[in-house]
């Protein structure tokens, strides 16, 4: 018995939005390249998909801008409107390696949002998830909100896990024990961070500042404050930054002051010692005409100039207030 494939020609979901109830999925055969849809739908496609592409550059009824920009090779987040369409590219966390980011490509208009990635991104995981659980969603503005929604919200996550990492770090090391802290994958990480995030706040102002004028004024609101929530997340970033380099002044600090405080030990043991060190090496010397060589008593002797020597320097240290 043979085995039917499923191909859907580098479609990764597609959804018809629905005015009453949950979205209903659909698949790439259903939408035409030629005639524009009458209701608003959701297509995903995967860009690494040469059919995919295919089919993008071959939709009638997307402008030319919007195929451009889905099909173009741009490595930064931007975001435009232009006419009655957003089109752009948004950072994005990898769904298997959070500490990676890429790009989703978008188009939006009134009647549909196609949206693309070259490797498998977190928030449009998650809208595609929402939808098959039954989220209703009626229009693409909400469905851009939403799929930035989940941008803002695993960004906040990961800026909420460095601080935690931050805390802890900043607990053990005024509590002493900073031997075992090492900040520096988790600093690289941050910066990582912070560049997508400014990155995405940067692309969003002109969008958030003057949406198209069919944008439905709550979901413009939304938007604004999804906005507002991505600049917090980015300060709050840059303050966690700063106290990870303060941690690590610390850390440098602490480290100077044991290794001088065991460099001044060793320096008055060798002071306290250095007296016996020059009397033991004068006696030892192989010549004539040294105290005591013949005399009974001339190891108790030298033992006493030796404890001599070394009350002297011990006097002096204390003397200039050393010890």
């Amino acid at each position: 018995m043979g085995v039917e494939l499923h191909d859907n020609r580098g479609l990764i979901c597609g959804y018809l939005l629905q005015s009453q109830g949950p979205a209903v999925a659909i698949e790439i055969g259903a939408v035409s390249a030629v005639e524009p849809p009458a209701d608003a739908l959701w297509l995903h496609f995967n860009l690494n998909d040469g059919r995919a592409r295919a089919w993008i550059g071959g939709c009638t009824w997307l402008p030319a801008e919007g195929r451009e920009r889905l099909l173009g090779s741009e490595r930064s987040a931007f975001l435009e409107v232009w006419g009655n369409a957003i089109s752009g590219a948004l950072a994005d966390v990898y769904s298997d390696d959070p500490e990676r980011f890429g790009l989703v490509y978008v188009h939006v208009n009134q009647n549909c949002l196609i949206s693309g990635r070259r490797h498998p991104v977190t928030a449009a995981a998650l809208l595609h998830a929402d939808l098959a659980a039954g989220l209703p969603i009626d229009t693409t503005p909400a469905l851009f909100n939403r799929l930035f929604t989940h941008l803002v919200a695993t960004r906040t996550k990961a800026v909420a896990e460095f601080v935690a990492v931050i805390d802890q770090a900043e607990d053990r090391v005024f509590a002493g024990a900073y031997h075992a802290v090492r900040l520096g994958q988790h600093r690289g990480g941050m910066a990582r961070l912070r560049r997508q995030l400014v990155a995405d706040r940067n692309a969003c102002v002109d969008f958030f500042a003057h949406p198209p004028a069919w944008w439905p004024k709550p979901a413009t609101k939304n938007l604004r404050r999804l906005g507002g929530a991505l600049t917090s997340a980015v300060q709050d970033l840059e303050l966690t930054e700063d106290r990870a380099r303060l941690i690590n002044e610390e850390i440098d600090s602490r480290q100077i002051e044991r290794t001088n405080r065991n460099l001044y030990f060793v320096s008055m043991a060798a002071a306290v010692f250095l007296p016996m060190t020059v009397i033991s090496g004068i006696f030892g010397m192989n010549v004539g005409g040294l105290p005591w060589v013949d005399d009974a008593s001339g190891f108790r002797w030298v033992m006493a100039c030796m404890a001599a020597a070394v009350t002297l320097a011990l006097a002096l240290l204390a003397w200039r207030r050393m010890l």
